[in-house]
């Protein structure tokens, strides 16, 4: 059974509160969905694709340059797999 577009909706809408919240090292919180960082363009991007495409199943990583880190997000098709959108270490080399 696949995703239907509102539980995509749901979905998206939990990250964007956490990412609104995101925890911060000193036991504080920042706002990472911030227009003024590079990787909301992409992501919103990505996540309306996800949302408004029937059957569609997305994976890959957003490069977050401000800190140089990558967001890895993997939006299912099929309820059996859940969703992950978690930031990591920069592992790889930019382009």
């Amino acid at each position: 059974m696949n995703y239907t577009r509102e539980e995509k909706v749901k979905i998206i809408v939990d990250i964007a509160k956490n990412l609104k919240n995101f925890p911060a090292k000193n036991g504080s919180s920042v706002n990472l969905y911030n227009n003024q960082y590079t990787f909301i363009e992409k992501f919103k991007s990505v996540t309306m694709k996800w949302i408004q495409t029937d059957n569609s199943e997305y994976e890959g990583f957003l490069y977050f340059e401000e800190i140089n880190k990558y967001f890895e997000y993997k939006f299912p098709r099929s309820k059996n797999k859940e969703p992950l959108f978690v930031l990591r270490h920069n592992h790889f080399f930019k382009d």
